[in-house]
């Protein structure tokens, strides 16, 4: 658990209320960002099978806030604020002043963009988290997407692309060299293309929807890199773990800069958050984490 209240602690600047974002006028401006799924096991703490909403409704829960000029920051309930009687407060606040009220988001990211995302009010859970439900039209969400209070400062990103097994051989191969220096086997991996400020970059993951049921070698697996001259070059990999599911949610871009951000959502046993990759000095860096809640 310290490792888990380290990284979030290190990625969240905490608000201090529950503020509404204003409108998208000035750089400074923000808005308020949501994960919004079909498949509702990316926004829930533990690491189980999916499980799949009706059609025309979606799981959604609050991410983060978001400037125009691309600098993100907490909101005023994460997943370490019932650590301290502030934080519960800030919660409490949080579900007053936004959860307890309905709320209009337009998808942002490629999967279902220009979507409008109705989220009904919600409440607290034992856990603080606040997760809910919500209903869109206008376009289609396949799996999951991320969505803002408004859309006016973003563009259209990539649509992310998962390989078929033909197109995804040379990754493969090359991941073998990584076998197995931080890899278990390149058996049961999803490789998904991406594209990130003109980067074409491949996200190599696997969850646990993808292993169920196999055997306990098969480590969860979430890295980024680029290929080239058949070879993988990393610039991220989470160490492989058995007990934390990272999985990519969705990329977004900014109209101002053109800066992009990769999304994803993270769960364990006991908590469940958020974090977000971007381009820094041309590095991908960490630049985020936050969001969720802990028990």
């Amino acid at each position: 658990m310290n490792r888990l209240w380290s990284a979030v602690l290190l990625g969240v600047v905490v608000a201090a209320g529950a503020q509404p974002p204003v409108a998208p006028s000035s750089p400074d401006a923000t808005v308020m960002l949501a994960a919004v799924s079909r498949d509702e096991s990316m926004l829930t703490g533990g690491i189980g099978p999916s499980k799949w909403t009706g059609k025309g409704t979606v799981a959604v829960e609050p991410l983060a806030h978001l400037t125009a000029s691309g600098e993100w920051s907490g909101l005023a309930c994460s997943s370490s604020a019932n650590d301290t009687s502030t934080g519960q407060r800030n919660c409490l606040e949080f579900a007053h002043e936004y959860l307890s009220r309905p709320h209009v988001y337009t998808v942002i990211s490629a999967d279902g963009n220009g979507a409008v995302v109705h989220a009904a009010p919600t409440t607290l859970d034992e856990c603080y988290g606040y997760r809910g439900a919500g209903t869109y039209s206008g376009a289609t969400i396949r799996k999951s997407a991320i969505a803002a209070s408004s859309a006016e400062f973003f563009a259209e990103s990539a649509l992310p692309r998962v390989l078929p097994q033909r197109e995804g051989v040379a990754v493969r191969k090359a991941l073998s060299a990584f076998v197995p220096k931080g890899l278990d086997t390149t058996e049961k991996l999803r490789i998904v293309a991406v594209r990130l400020e003109g980067q074409d970059m491949v996200v190599v993951q696997r969850v646990f929807a993808d292993i169920a049921n196999m055997p306990e070698r098969y480590k969860l697996v979430f890295a980024v890199g680029t290929m080239g001259g058949g070879q993988l070059h990393i610039l991220h990999w989470k160490q492989s773990s058995v007990d934390e599911e990272e999985a990519l949610l969705g990329t977004i871009r900014l109209k101002n800069g053109g800066r992009e951000f990769l999304v994803t959502a993270v769960s364990d046993p006991e908590s469940h958050f958020f974090r977000v990759y971007g381009i820094r000095a041309g590095r991908l860096i960490l630049i985020y984490t936050g969001g969720g809640f802990s028990c």
